[in-house]
C-alpha cells in the first residue's frame, strides 16, 4: 500500500455562505430545458435580494432532444469542442448538475441514458424535455458566483466571492421614519421645557 504526496499547494477560494434555500418545480413536455432553467434563475434572483449564487440539487425527468459539448475541450487553439445533437429520440435524464450567476451566465453538465442503457454526457447546449423534469435549485445567500476568463483555459471560470452581509434589519429605516421619530424627540423636548417653565 503506497500513498500518493503533493507539494502542490491547492489554490481555491472557498468563501464562508449563508443560508441555503430550496426551489422546486417541474418542467413540461416541449419546455426548452437550458432556456427554462435560466428564466427561472432569473425569477429566484429577483426575489432572493440576497442570493447572486445558484447551483442544481437534484433533476430527473426525460428529454427528447439534446446537444451536448463533448470532453476534450480547450478554447486556447488546442482541441475544439464537438457538440452533438441527438434529435427525435428518448433519453433519460441521470444527472444534471451545474451553476448560475446573476449576471445570467450558468454551467450545466448533464449525463442521460438510452433506451438501450447506455449513457453519455456532456456540457449541455440545449434540452426539449419530453414528459417532465423536476428540479430543485439551491441558492445561496451571502456568495457571489462571478466568472473571470481564466488564460490557461480560455474560458470564463467560477470565481466565488464572499458578499457583505446585508444590514440589520433594526438598522433599515426609511427617511419618512427617521424624520417622525426626530420631530417626535423635538417637540416632546419642547413640551417638558414649556412644562418646567411653568
Amino acid at each position: 500500500l503506497s500513498t500518493m504526496t503533493t507539494s502542490a499547494k491547492i489554490r481555491a477560494i472557498v468563501p464562508p455562505s449563508g443560508p441555503i434555500k430550496a426551489h422546486a418545480f417541474r418542467l413540461e413536455p416541449n419546455d426548452s430545458l437550458k432556456e427554462s432553467l435560466c428564466q427561472i434563475a432569473e425569477i429566484i434572483f429577483d426575489r432572493e435580494k440576497n442570493c447572486s449564487s445558484l447551483f442544481l440539487m437534484t433533476a430527473v425527468g426525460s428529454l427528447n432532444d439534446v446537444t451536448l459539448r463533448l470532453a476534450n475541450a480547450s478554447s486556447n487553439g488546442g482541441n475544439k469542442n464537438e457538440i452533438k445533437r441527438w434529435e427525435h429520440q428518448r433519453f433519460e435524464i441521470v444527472s444534471l448538475v451545474g451553476t448560475f450567476s446573476k449576471d445570467g451566465s450558468c454551467h450545466l453538465h448533464l449525463s442521460i441514458s438510452d433506451a438501450d442503457g447506455n449513457t453519455l454526457g456532456g456540457h449541455l447546449m440545449a434540452g426539449v424535455v419530453f414528459t417532465t423534469c423536476e428540479v430543485v435549485l439551491g441558492s445561496i445567500d451571502g456568495v457571489n458566483f462571478e466568472r473571470h476568463t481564466d488564460l490557461r483555459t480560455g474560458y470564463k471560470e467560477l470565481h466565488p466571492q464572499q458578499q457583505p452581509p446585508p444590514p440589520p434589519s433594526w438598522s433599515v429605516v426609511s427617511n419618512n421614519t427617521l424624520v417622525k421619530v426626530i420631530l417626535g424627540i423635538a417637540i416632546g423636548y419642547s413640551c417638558a421645557t414649556v412644562a418646567r417653565r411653568r
